[in-house]
């Protein structure tokens, strides 16, 4: 039983795979990597199995089905202590497993602090162990500090590693129908069935977000999804009053980013008016037009044509 699966859900990652896969593989602890192809277009899987390591293996899905399923398949395969996963398009800085390890001997998580690089800004560290405020992390600090939307970054973007027999244990999975927001969906439900969860200060993990990025792409099918997956989430746990009041929190702010994606979507159709009705159901969610994307369509759109009819 190796100390940690590394599993790399890929999409058209060609040109990036190998280099992740090398991070991995230079780690100083007892793995196995398991790359799963989400059914790419192009030469992702042939990459990938052109690596000539035997620790490496390469699953090829027939369809394509979302990160969360792809990682499932990963997860389902996976025979480590820890699972860790690493997106295709990002790295393992040297030592990170062994520092984890090292750091959550008896934890069923263990979450580290993450660099992250964004094009055309400068790179930058989200320091988990800052943020949590102490040695560990719970429920109630996590669901905090993923309001989504804030001008700060978010403990979503973090790669925990997950003691696997706990995941099995507690049916824990990816949701397959998110696209975005799985990551923080399957650590809070992690906590919520009382993992304990260990701070490593270090930042081990490369985060790298490129303008063409699914996460980049928030818009209002995501969030209606994250909305649902949240109501679902709370319906199926008891919680603290702490906790209830961090998701009530969380759930004010999707709804206020969601308001804005409509009002995206209509500014983007040249429907001004319909994107101004959109604003005044959820007021507080003009402060995104603060955002560069926001300023930018304002600047595009305030001189458009009124529409001959709201929708």
């Amino acid at each position: 039983m190796p100390d940690v699966s590394v599993i790399i859900a890929a999409y058209c990652a060609e040109d990036s795979i190998a280099t992740s896969i090398a991070s991995a593989l230079a780690q100083d602890v007892d793995l196995e990597v398991i790359v799963v192809d989400d059914a790419s277009p192009d030469g992702t899987a042939a990459a990938a199995e052109a690596v000539d390591d035997p620790r490496v293996r390469v699953l090829r899905l027939e369809d394509n089905g979302g990160p969360g399923v792809a990682r499932n398949s990963g997860f389902a395969a996976a025979t480590g202590t820890f699972i860790a996963v690493l997106d295709a398009d990002d790295a393992f800085r040297p030592g990170r497993l062994a520092r984890c390890l090292a750091r959550g001997k008896d934890a069923d998580i263990i979450i580290d602090s993450i660099t992250i690089e964004e094009t055309g800004r400068p790179a930058r560290t989200l320091d988990v162990a800052e943020a949590a405020g102490g040695p560990t992390l719970d429920l109630t600090d996590y669901v905090r500090l993923n309001s989504p939307m804030a001008r700060k970054d978010t403990l979503g973007y973090t790669k925990p590693l997950f003691r696997r027999t706990f995941l099995e244990a507690n049916g824990l999975h990816y949701d397959p129908l998110l696209r975005i927001g799985e990551d923080y969906l399957l650590m809070a439900e992690a906590l919520a069935c009382g993992a304990r969860c260990a701070v490593v200060p270090d930042a081990g993990y490369v985060y790298r977000r490129r303008a063409g990025s699914i996460s980049a792409r928030l818009g209002v099918r995501h969030i209606e999804a994250m909305l649902a997956a949240d109501v679902c989430f709370e319906a199926h746990h008891t919680l603290c009053e702490e906790v209830v009041e961090a998701i009530a929190a969380r759930r004010s702010a999707l709804s206020d980013a969601l308001a804005f994606a409509e009002a995206i979507e209509q500014l983007k159709a040249r429907r001004p008016v319909s994107a101004a009705v959109a604003v005044m159901r959820r007021p507080r969610s003009a402060i995104h037009f603060r955002y560069p994307i926001g300023a930018r369509l304002h600047r595009l759109f305030r001189g458009g044509a009124p529409e001959a009819a709201a929708s």
